[in-house]
């Protein structure tokens, strides 16, 4: 199992920490050197665009490539690109520009987003993004290919092209969808793309329900045109580590509930204008303005490092992924340098010293975790 890091760049109110905003970008270059330093394999950024004060990582191929020039083995993994904004041609150009850069470290993944605000402001529909997203992953693989082709679909048109650079990773990048509902994971599974699958605001048996939908499309599922197939499921886990429970949770507890409730109404929100209804989308307002909910009932992970070890063991335990992404956000750039550091050295470490034990003995009482270990 392999351990990553993903933020979306949170930008504190100046009351909290008064933060320059443009900092705030150049933070994230020295957070992702820091995250190689400590032993974890990849970083990754998501495309947030237009939610200024709260997000700065809209040019994630900006950003991703500053990490690639600071890091030597760190793995670059979007998450995910929103190819349905762009021209297609212009995405696969800068990825593979990318992938080269970096000496063949990107793994790249897509998702039709789920912010109406953004779709609206590019002038996309939303109904049209699962469509546009298909298309549009047809062309950058085609481009990928390093052939000339021409293309005629229902977005977009164009004459004989053929793209330079093609990836360096040959034949190219591992190729994954990010999805948040159980129909959109199944949808990755039915088109044998990895996943990148997330535990935000959702509990325990509902991270179940989406891995498990991927995992029984993937078998029966036919293979994307042009992609490899894959199976590599990379789960997000948001968490924050301190030397205390309750100084972590100090650190991030409104943070953590800002987007809680952001983030469950826009997707509400998103999946209705898409589908006009809200058939397979099971979040729910139970989450609102409660963190000890979410702290309870969900794998977020915010406390000490025994806390957060218990906490990733059982990740680990339930759910089998290979890949366990740490979401890190809402602290303060000192508090986040810190966190990386204790979860390098003191929670990776020990999550990957009891995983190897037989999984009986990981069985961890529900107690346990609600207590916290607050010192």
């Amino acid at each position: 199992m392999k351990f990553g890091l993903y933020q979306q760049g949170y930008v504190r109110s100046d009351a909290r920490s008064g933060l320059d905003p443009l900092e705030r970008v150049r933070q994230i270059i020295v957070e992702a050197q820091a995250a190689e330093t400590y032993g974890l394999e990849y970083f990754g950024v998501s495309e947030q665009h237009f939610k200024f004060p709260t997000n700065s990582t809209g040019a994630i191929d900006t950003i991703l490539s500053w990490v690639a020039a600071r890091t030597e083995k760190l793995r670059l993994t979007p998450s995910a690109v929103i190819p349905a904004l762009a021209h297609p041609l212009a995405v696969a150009e800068r990825w593979a520009t990318i992938d080269v850069l970096s000496g063949g470290r990107l793994d790249f993944a897509v998702g039709r987003g789920n912010t109406p605000g953004t779709a609206n402001a590019f002038e996309v529909p939303i109904p049209e993004t699962n469509d546009r997203t298909t298309e549009a992953l047809e062309i950058i693989l085609k481009a990928w290919s390093g052939q000339p082709f021409s293309h005629r679909g229902k977005y977009w048109q164009f004459d004989e092209v053929r793209v330079h650079p093609r990836p360096l990773q040959s034949p190219m990048p591992r190729i994954s969808m990010a999805s948040i509902s159980v129909g959109s994971c199944a949808q990755a599974g039915s088109r044998r793309l990895g996943l990148v699958a997330t535990s935000n605001n959702v509990r325990w048996s509902q991270v179940h329900a989406r891995l498990n939908a991927y995992r029984e499309a993937w078998e029966t599922g036919t293979v994307f045109a042009g992609a490899i197939p894959c199976s590599n499921i990379n789960l997000q886990v948001p968490i924050h580590v301190a030397k205390t429970s309750q100084l972590a949770r100090e650190q991030v507890e409104f943070g953590v509930v800002e987007y809680a409730n952001r983030v469950m109404k826009q997707d509400l929100l998103n999946h209705r204008l898409t589908y006009g209804n809200d058939k397979g989308m099971d979040t729910t307002g139970e989450f609102y303005d409660n963190f000890q909910g979410l702290l309870d009932l969900t794998p977020l992970a915010v406390g000490s490092p025994q806390y957060c070890v218990e906490k990733l063991v059982r990740v680990h335990e339930e759910f089998n992924v290979d890949e366990i992404t740490l979401h890190i956000d809402y602290a303060t750039h000192e508090q986040l340098m810190e966190c990386i550091r204790l979860i390098g050295e003191e929670v990776i470490p020990e999550v990957r010293r009891l995983t190897k034990r037989p999984a009986l003995a990981l069985r961890l009482p529900t107690e346990t975790l609600r207590a916290g270990h607050v010192s």
